[in-house]
Formats: structure tokens, sequence, C-alpha cells
């Protein structure tokens, strides 16, 4: 089986405005003789898989994704492979990081979480529940890898339902607060997605969205050696493109700003250096003098996203 094997791939329009006219950024570069398998590795929690997919730009609205994509069968069939103690293992870093979000966020608008239900969409080993749960928050989730949900499930005592988020798995207007953290960017259908998500929020229901910014400074000026640049991503918003998706799917947005991530040294050098060589020899240098296990504050482009339901307006 190659990767141009028919049926594997799917061309695509616009994910935020539906136009089908792209003009192309970069050419594809599979290897001619990558098996479904291969391409299904890229699709695991800490992806370090090269983009070696096409990516295009809009014509119309200017976003940036990718076309032709994997098949969302396929696609969802390697997320619900995953198996990676390795990104785990740095819970208890990720759990700072979100608990500090969470504070900011309730600080700025207000929301006191007790009582209030929260559904976390692709929740991986449940980092963020664990976090939001410590906040006063009732939490589920919800995550395709089967490795995954079960961890989060056995590690913390977490309701997570294993599977992609789908109709019917959840009741209209049950939820208070619905988070996407580093998943939007993943969806083969983002449009679809979120008219989901929003008839899940009560009226006055809350989205959160974290995502890698395109047009962040740190992506200007690393070109397409920024480390977000992987097959694994789908889709490449900016502000505009973001503020757009999300308009149009019934949300009004509320701020959008930098999310600063904590994590060890030595886990951001390994990941940098399965993308830039150089990032390895300073990880074993790190991890030769004892630094490698260090929290470590970090801002690649991540940007986070609070939008809230806008009253009266159906997702389009």
């Amino acid at each position: 089986m190659t990767s141009q094997s028919p049926g594997l791939f799917v061309e695509v329009g616009c994910p935020v405005c539906g136009e089908r006219d792209a003009k192309v950024l970069r050419d594809a570069n599979y290897p001619e003789n990558a098996s479904l398998a291969e391409l299904q590795s890229a699709y695991r929690a800490s992806s370090d898989h090269v983009l070696l997919d096409r990516v295009v730009k809009c014509s119309r609205c200017h976003m940036v994704y990718l076309s032709p994509q994997l098949d969302a069968r396929l696609i969802e069939g390697g997320y619900e492979a995953v198996e990676d103690p390795v990104f785990v293992a740095q819970n208890p870093q990720r759990i700072r990081t979100f608990s500090r979000s969470i504070r900011s966020i309730l600080k700025q608008t207000g929301l006191n979480p007790k009582g209030k239900r929260l559904l976390d969409i692709g929740c991986a080993g449940g980092a963020f529940l664990v976090a939001a749960r410590e906040a006063g928050f009732e939490v589920q989730g919800v995550e395709p890898s089967i490795w995954l949900s079960d961890y989060g499930r056995k590690e913390y005592q977490l309701d997570i339902q294993q599977g992609i988020l789908r109709p019917g798995m959840f009741s209209e207007n049950s939820f208070d607060v619905i988070s996407y953290w580093d998943v939007i960017e993943h969806i083969s259908d983002p449009k679809e997605a979120l008219a989901l998500v929003r008839s899940l929020l009560k009226p006055d229901g809350y989205l959160w969205v974290n995502y890698p910014d395109i047009g962040s400074l740190v992506a200007k000026a690393l070109g397409w050696r920024w480390p977000f640049w992987l097959s694994v991503h789908l889709n490449y918003y900016d502000r505009e493109t973001m503020s757009r998706q999300l308009t149009e799917a019934g949300f009004s947005v509320l701020s959008i700003r930098p999310h600063w991530q904590e994590l060890q040294l030595g886990y951001i050098l390994q990941r940098a250096g399965q993308l830039v060589p150089p990032f390895k020899i300073l990880e074993k240098t790190v991890e030769a003098i004892g630094l490698g296990k260090m929290p470590f504050n970090y801002w690649m482009g991540q940007t986070m996203v609070l939008a809230r339901v806008l009253a009266g307006k159906a997702a389009r």
C-alpha cells in the first residue's frame, strides 16, 4: 500500500467558509511506500510526526488547512490506538498550567463552578479534568484513545467516555462549559463539531478553546520550522479565522490571549529534537546536569479563546 492509494485521502474545502478554491502553500511529501499504519501513527497525543501533507490557503477567508487529508475514519482509528506514557508523565505540570488558566477564566467571567457541569473533548489522560474538578466543576470527558481514556479513569477516577463526540452521546443543553484544549486543529470537520457542541451547551454556556496560532509572532518568525506544523494538525487558525469559525457556529468571542504552558524542560527539548536535531544535543546536556525535570514555562503561539453561546443565533 502506498500513501497515494485510492480511498485513503480526501480533498476537502475550507473548514471555515466552505470555499473549494485554495492556493497551495506547500506540496505534499509523503514517503513513496508509506503504509496505512505508518500514516495513522501520526495521530497520537505527543505526535512528533513531521508535516508531510499539502498545505493550502483559502482564497476567500484565508484559512490555512491541509488538503487532501487522510480519511476521517482512518484518522479516528489512529487516535483510538494511541498509547502514550511519555505524554501522561507530564500531567502534573499540565494540571498546574490548567489550574492557573481556570482561575484566570473564573475571575474574568465571574462564573461560580459549584454545581456547574463541564465537558472536555479530547481530554487525553485527564489532566484538565483534574484541574477543573479541583476548581469545583462536575466534570466529564470524551477521548478517542482507548489507552488514554482508561488511564484517566484508573489514575484519577474520572468519568471519561472513550470515542469521538457524536450526536446522542449527551443530552442537549446539559453543560455549562465545554472545552477544546489543543483539539480543534485536529478535527476533520470543525463546523459540524461546533454545531454539536453548541447544542450541548446551556443557553448561557461557555466554550473554551486553546489552539496553536499561525498568526502569532513566533509562528511567523520560525516559518516552516514552527513546531506546530504537523501532519496531525489539519487546521491552522489565526485570530481572525478562529473568530469567524466560532461566530458562524453561534458563539460570541469574549477574549483571545496567549496561553503559556508548563512542562519539564527535558520533555520540551526531547519533543523539539524530533523536529530540529540540534535540540537533541541540548536535551542530553540538560539531562546530564540534572535539569531535565525542571518545570519550564514556554509559549510557541498557543492561544486561548473564551467564547459564549450567542443568544438567538444558531450555527450556520
